[in-house]
Order: C-alpha cells, then structure tokens, then sequence
C-alpha cells in the first residue's frame, strides 16, 4: 500500500511510503512472519491480525524478494518498487511519486474510498511559482 502523509520536514511538506501488510486470522499466522523474517510489527485489525512493515528499505528488500513469484499482485509491486527507487528532487518528482502512489491503490479493492490523501491534494499545497 501506498500512503501520501503531510510531513512538514520534508521540503515540499508530503511524502509518499510504502507499507507492506499482510492479513490473518489468526495472529500467529502473521506472527510467524515477523519472527522469520526480523522485520515489521503485528497488531490486531478488527477481527483478524496484520503484519505490517513499515520500514522503506525492509520494504523494498521483501518486494524485491517476493517479486519473482508474485502474480496476482505483480503490478502492484511493480509501482511500489518504482515508488521506492525514486528521489524527490523536485516538486514535480513529488507529483508523479503520488500519481504512482494513486495507480497503486486504485489496483487495492479496499483502498477504494477509503484513501483520503491523493495526488491532487498536493496541488492545494504547493504554490504554482515552487
């Protein structure tokens, strides 16, 4: 998942992350996950159990890994791999990174009307002489 955050630290006041979350029922399912690989968090989410990893190079590195074997997600991964290898340098690198990070939760079914940061709130921000 892709997530557009409101960061006044960074200099055009957005960034874009990456979190990978994987959902179970049960917690140790999502458990064994983090304790065999080392990284994320597990926490309940109503009424199951989601392993989520927050971290950007955590993320890529397991993206990258699972990336060979991925097809049903294939695309997603895809753009957030993209999303993680690009810099923001510019305002309109900042742009097309949350344009990439609306693509990608447009191909989430339970992202649909749930994301409330998109692509366009950045243009109410920035003003056109940045």
């Amino acid at each position: 998942m892709a997530l557009l955050e409101r960061h006044p630290a960074k200099r055009f006041g957005f960034r874009v992350r990456i979190w990978v979350k994987a959902t179970q029922l049960r917690q140790q399912d999502v458990a064994w996950l983090r304790d065999e690989l080392g990284s994320g968090q597990v926490r309940p989410s109503r009424d199951c159990w989601e392993w989520l990893v927050k971290d950007q190079s955590d993320a890529e590195w397991l993206l990258r890994a699972i990336r060979p074997f991925a097809r049903v997600k294939a695309q997603q991964i895809d753009i957030a791999l993209q999303i993680l290898g690009r810099r923001v340098d510019s305002i309109d690198d900042l742009k097309e990174i949350a344009g990439w990070a609306d693509a990608l939760a447009a191909l989430n079914v339970r992202s649909r009307g749930r994301r409330q940061n998109t692509a366009a709130m950045i243009q109410g921000f920035v003003s056109r002489n940045d």
